[in-house]
């Protein structure tokens, strides 16, 4: 997929920003692209683990707010 085509990561759910992330990872380790398309995968794969770690921590934010309303 063309880099103008990806969505942007701030409209991905948790699962396709893994998904994505895992396929970067794959591509980097195989080490078969050029310097500068890595970097552009690092860079996308940062965007990537920056995404998944606010939605993780909306999430705990979500449980701890329930579990809030849940004491007596």
């Amino acid at each position: 997929m063309s880099e103008d085509k990806l969505p942007q990561p701030d409209k991905m759910s948790f699962e396709q920003a893994s998904e994505e992330l895992d396929a970067i990872v794959k591509r980097i380790d195989e080490g078969k692209a050029d310097l500068e398309t890595m970097m552009k995968e690092h860079t996308r794969g940062q965007l990537l683990v920056s995404r998944c770690k606010q939605l993780l921590e909306d999430a705990q934010q979500q449980i701890k707010s329930m579990e809030a309303k849940d004491l007596p």
